[in-house]
């Protein structure tokens, strides 16, 4: 790493921890995914559910506790939040972590922050019935008119934001499902049109060009983002690879082996590619404790669980990724982290009181800190 500056470290945050409208309109008064957290319940000998984080319950949207995260977050070698953002035609949810408690907190210039827009159907995978059709809250569609809604929104509530996160200051916007994004817009030569409009329309407003860049998971999607005009790819996480067992489990060493097989595969592509590390997989705790193991088919969230990572073979991976990134032809450069706080998914850095800070120590370890606040 010593001919290289260091790269920024940025960790997916997905703002599920709060009560909001549309979750109690869908599923309660008073509900959090915390419940899923607190009645999950081990599936197999040795599984470690439920979680128990250190700090309990908390309430995300609270810029206190926000800036407890922004604390631990920066003193462990995190530079960015990149919060997952929910946009349909203009139908906002789970907005409130960032606007009412990140950018609120005191000590929020101790961190950058950008937006990764989770443009997926929304749909209840929350304790599903097995083998029937997810309901549909709210479905994702693309227009040119929507999409200059989201810029202007954008750039009203973040974009103008000192510690918005920028790249060769471009303000960094990260899509989901990019696939998806450039077919609704026409296709790639359409979206890339539309891409140079938005600088334009950015310029007039006073602000920087954006940098686009698409959560690829295949060569094929990196090469389409690339033709659409996006400027770089990374991956939001690698929960399998491909090698499950008769128990529903898969090796944590065969998905370290994936990420290595991945990041070179994404790297050898035309755009830079920011390597993601992976903390763990496991979203038992969004089934029903009634449906029974192992699940009969791969049905999210009734998923195999990835066994045996622990805070030691996490530090290797990392180690792995600044080496992969030492040696990427491309610039800039950055190291993606799944995830902060997906407590339902089993990728999560907040401490649990099984092994406590031991992750995030090991991203300190790997990469030290910023030299500098945000």
């Amino acid at each position: 790493m010593a001919q290289h500056s260091r790269p920024d470290i940025v960790s997916v945050y997905y703002p599920h921890w709060h009560t909001y409208d549309h979750g109690i309109s869908w599923k309660g008064e008073g509900w959090t995914e915390w419940e899923g957290v607190k009645s999950a319940v081990p599936r197999f000998e040795g599984h470690l559910q439920p979680k128990k984080p250190v700090w309990g319950y908390f309430d995300e949207s609270d810029p206190l506790w926000a800036g407890r995260e922004i604390d631990l977050a920066a003193d462990h070698g995190i530079d960015v939040f990149m919060y997952c953002w929910y946009w349909y035609s203009g139908v906002r949810n789970m907005e409130e972590a960032l606007e009412n408690g990140f950018l609120k907190s005191s000590n929020r210039s101790r961190m950058k922050f950008a937006l990764m827009w989770a443009n997926h159907d929304r749909r209840d995978q929350f304790c599903p019935e097995f083998g029937v059709p997810r309901t549909v809250w709210l479905p994702s569609r693309h227009s040119e008119r929507d999409l200059f809604r989201v810029i202007d929104y954008c750039t009203e509530h973040y974009f103008s934001q000192p510690n918005y996160w920028r790249i060769d200051n471009r303000l960094f916007f990260s899509i989901f499902d990019p696939t998806h994004f450039i077919n609704d817009l026409g296709g790639a030569d359409n979206t890339r049109r539309l891409f140079e409009t938005i600088d334009r329309h950015l310029e007039r407003l006073g602000q920087p060009s954006m940098h686009w860049s698409a959560m690829a998971t295949s060569p094929a999607a990196a090469q389409l983002a690339a033709q659409a005009g996006f400027h770089s790819t990374g991956t939001y996480n690698i929960a399998s690879a491909g090698k499950s067992r008769p128990d529903f489990t898969e090796r944590y060493e065969d998905v370290m082996e994936m990420h290595r097989l991945r990041w070179q595969q994404l790297s050898s592509e035309k755009l830079p590619y920011f390597p993601v590390v992976s903390m763990g997989w496991d979203p038992s705790p969004r089934c029903r404790a009634d449906v029974s193991w192992p699940f009969q088919r791969n049905e999210y969230p009734y998923s195999p669980v990835v066994i045996g990572n622990t805070p030691e073979r996490y530090e290797e991976l990392l180690r792995d990724a600044a080496r992969h990134l030492a040696q990427a032809p491309h610039s800039p450069r950055a190291v993606m982290l799944y995830a902060w706080n997906e407590w339902t998914e089993g990728g999560y850095l907040l401490p649990e009181e099984r092994c406590g800070t031991a992750y995030l120590d090991a991203i300190k370890k790997i990469f030290g800190t910023s030299a500098a606040p945000a």
